[in-house]
């Protein structure tokens, strides 16, 4: 039987992951060091549960929440839906067709906290037409979980694919892709779907959400526990399955280019 107290802690939860001028940054003599952070989670017998986790503020935890900004538009199988009005066991287009959505995590950036180690400095601003015409067709506010899939003909010899994802803030150069500080609280999430996956976020190819081949070394045993309370779907790191593309950075893509 469930008690009273978990129930207001799981109806509090949903709340705050919807909310974005609902509580989010920490208070009190840890808020250098940790950051609050929600999630709901669509289980094996589909029933949706949500969490509300205070851990580090250390980007392994934030990048799995701080992807879109409230207000980034997804393409789902019943149309153009905001990012906060998504709900475990919605349907998303990816490139490879629909896929559901298992889980949806959530946290906000607050001007004026910091955190040493935190990724969460700032936001970065992608105008429209940045990649080409379209892509995005809109201004987009991304935060430091944001990937796109790049392309690079020199990878298919090496890797013997052409694609690979690299995190959006490194295309930062102040004109098309515009490190910004909003004035304000942000509202920012981040969707796993079932396979981890592509979508179209504005015109441009995104992945969802994947902690990444080396998190069992990121996390360490300090905080494997606590990373995994926000997937309360999953029974340990192995159930995020494999990557749909690699990973890399911009940097190493450079450097390709002057060989």
């Amino acid at each position: 039987m469930t008690s009273p107290a978990s129930v207001r802690t799981d109806h509090d939860a949903a709340r705050r992951l919807r909310d974005p001028n609902g509580p989010a940054a920490c208070s009190g003599p840890t808020a250098r060091d940790t950051r609050h952070y929600e999630a709901a989670a669509l289980r094996a017998d589909l029933t949706v549960v949500h969490v509300a986790v205070t851990a580090p503020a250390l980007p392994v935890f934030e990048e799995a929440t701080a992807a879109f900004a409230r207000g980034t538009v997804l393409q789902t199988t019943l149309g153009p839906v905001a990012v906060e009005d998504l709900r475990p066991g919605d349907y998303v287009e990816t490139t490879t067709g629909p896929e559901p959505v298992v889980w949806i995590g959530g946290t906000s950036f607050v001007p004026g906290v910091r955190s040493e180690g935190s990724a969460l400095t700032g936001l970065t601003r992608v105008v429209e037409d940045a990649l080409a015409p379209g892509r995005p067709d809109s201004d987009l506010i991304l935060g430091p979980g944001a990937r796109m899939m790049v392309e690079n003909a020199r990878l298919k010899t090496l890797i013997g694919l052409s694609r690979v994802l690299v995190p959006v803030s490194d295309y930062r150069d102040g004109e098309r892709f515009v490190p910004v500080t909003p004035a304000g609280t942000v509202r920012l999430y981040h969707l796993a779907t079932r396979r981890h996956a592509l979508i179209r976020v504005g015109g441009m190819l995104m992945e969802t959400y994947h902690p990444g081949t080396g998190i069992r070394r990121q996390l360490g045993e300090a905080h494997a526990e606590t990373f995994l309370t926000l997937f309360p779907h999953l029974r340990g790191l192995d159930g995020f399955g494999e990557l749909s593309l690699p990973r890399t950075s911009r940097e190493v893509l450079e450097n390709l280019g002057s060989r």
